[in-house]
């Protein structure tokens, strides 16, 4: 049976809290089937995120699909409270839609990562750039 966005759990997570400016971080998407059967979902690279944002929220600095959207039929059969994991290793450069304009290194602070499979999105989880 199909896997509804009621029956999954979309977590964020870092590679560890606080990386060192300059540093290429480890982010993560972890997606757990929280209903009690087995069921498939499509977890299409298309249909899946990783964003950092500013540390308010209000500014997307960053997207795992803006400079490449890699579209892929995934069909997997999620095995309740199993989790699945997709990572990706962020150059620390802000970017757009389309790997538009000019990609500057984000400075030190405090950023959101908040991670999105189709229209299920996480919590955002903090990461420190020190």
């Amino acid at each position: 049976m199909p896997c509804t966005d009621a029956m999954i759990e979309v977590r964020a997570e870092t590679g560890q809290p606080t990386y060192p400016s300059g540093a290429r971080p480890e982010l993560r998407l972890v997606v757990t089937n929280v209903s009690g059967q087995p069921c498939v979902r499509d977890l299409d690279g298309a249909q899946q995120e990783i964003a950092v944002w500013s540390g308010d929220g209000a500014t997307k600095l960053w997207s795992s699909n803006d400079c490449s959207n890699p579209s892929s039929d995934d069909l997997r059969t999620l095995v309740p409270g199993q989790p699945v994991a997709f990572a990706v290793t962020w150059t620390g450069l802000a970017s757009e839609p389309g790997c538009a304009g000019e990609r500057t290194r984000v400075g030190p602070g405090g950023y959101r990562v908040l991670a999105r499979l189709d229209r299920v999105v996480s919590e955002p989880v903090p990461l420190l750039m020190s």
